[in-house]
């Protein structure tokens, strides 16, 4: 009997949720470019091409946005002509509520803290934001949780999504999410720098797609690790097939972003997702990172197949084999197959393997038709040459050096190791 009262509770509980997403003011809002009842500040990271694309989704849903940019020409070009100058984004007009600083401090000092909050009942799923200015004990509701979230088939009778609060620290002023779009190998000592002016309670949601190659791990761990930040922060990542030109021209864009805690990727989902960039959510931090980090290096591999001038027969072979590889690396370092057949992994493959916007793809290209990579990455950041070498030791760690063949042959091209010829033998 107390089972079936149980039953009865939680499908109450659902009906109740159910009728709350059908109201017609979750449905207006669903229904427009903006999902969000709240609007926050945002500080993005970077003003290189991601880092404006993830300005302008930021400010198409009406959230006060901050670029940080260490060239000051950049800042003024932001702040006085509306345009980023560099990275192939002069042709768009930037919003007004985009603007730019050389100056972390001054975005970050004034800021939300986030606290996780025991299970609730599901009728009560709903993420709560109290600001100073509202006074300690009142409080509004900033939007419900997403359907997806909340009514998940696999988790609505056994599954709670936890309220959350986000509390606003000297009224209110600072960034309410911090959007990371650095180098991945330079980040670990940016955070590292700076970690006094960013807050411990700050959300941060990195879209940086590399492993760290002085330590040889996940970003993540190089980030909240002795090498960046040295402690315990709320992080997450975006990932998924997204060039940043696409984005700015709002051609229809799916990303995940994963966290280790619900509420902070459906925050992330809720202020960033629109009509045209639309964002799922996941638990699987591990394999949203690797499966973003380890396609670089076979893409670069792809480049190479192009640059050989082989035809779509061999591409095809290759990206099919290369799907393989990703997914057994990914999944032995503790990644999940899902994850890997998704946005994240095989989906930016996709991208990065066929797409002309991709820089690991033209690197690959460009070593075959002679140039030197030294060269090469003087000018550009291509992500998949460090990580090809951690790629190469996490294979090592889990046993698997000889079940790689073209993560052993990317590699091998980039060290100067083997030569593309041999390469063929290999792949």
């Amino acid at each position: 009997m107390a089972a079936l009262n149980d039953l009865q509770a939680a499908m109450d509980n659902l009906q109740h949720a159910m009728s709350e997403l059908k109201s017609p003011k979750v449905v207006t809002k669903l229904a427009g470019n903006n999902l969000t009842e709240s609007n926050i500040k945002i500080c993005v990271l970077g003003a290189g091409a991601f880092g404006t694309a993830m300005a302008m989704v930021a400010a198409r849903n009406n959230h006060e946005v901050v670029i940080y940019a260490r060239d000051q020409a950049v800042v003024d070009s932001i702040n006085n002509e509306h345009i980023n100058p560099k990275y192939k984004m002069e042709t768009f007009t930037l919003p007004t509520n985009i603007t730019a600083t050389t100056n972390v401090a001054e975005v970050s000092h004034h800021h939300a803290q986030w606290h996780l909050l025991r299970w609730k009942r599901l009728k009560h799923c709903k993420a709560l934001i109290r600001a100073s200015k509202y006074g300690p004990q009142e409080e509004r509701h900033a939007w419900s949780m997403s359907r997806d979230s909340a009514l998940s088939v696999d988790n609505h009778l056994r599954f709670r999504v936890s309220d959350y609060h986000v509390t606003s620290r000297e009224g209110g002023s600072g960034a309410g999410l911090i959007m990371h779009a650095l180098p991945a190998q330079k980040s670990p000592d940016f955070f590292k720098e700076h970690k006094d002016v960013i807050p411990d309670t700050v959300l941060i949601c990195s879209t940086a797609k590399g492993l760290y190659l002085r330590s040889k791990c996940l970003l993540s761990e190089a980030i909240l690790g002795p090498d960046g930040l040295g402690r315990e922060q709320p992080l997450a990542f975006l990932s998924g097939p997204s060039f940043a030109v696409q984005i700015m021209q709002e051609t229809p864009t799916a990303v995940v972003v994963g966290a280790k805690f619900m509420p902070h990727a459906v925050a992330i989902q809720r202020w960033l997702s629109s009509m045209s960039f639309r964002v799922y959510t996941t638990q699987d931090t591990v394999g949203v990172e690797l499966g973003g980090a380890l396609k670089n290096p076979l893409a670069v591999g792809a480049g190479m197949i192009e640059g050989m001038g082989m035809g779509i027969n061999t591409m095809a072979a290759m990206v099919t084999r290369a799907t393989k590889e990703l997914m057994k690396l990914c999944t032995a370092m503790g990644g999940k197959a899902e994850t890997i057949s998704g946005l994240a992994g095989i989906g930016d493959l996709m991208l990065t393997a066929f797409g002309d916007l991709s820089r690991n793809r033209t690197c690959g290209m460009r070593i075959i038709q002679g140039e030197k990579l030294e060269d090469i990455l003087a000018t550009t950041t291509v992500e998949g040459v460090p990580t090809a070498e951690v790629a190469m030791h996490f294979g090592q760690l889990c046993g698997l050096e000889d079940e790689l063949p073209i993560f052993t042959a990317v590699a091998g091209i980039l060290a100067g190791t083997m030569k593309p010829e041999e390469a063929q033998q290999v792949w």
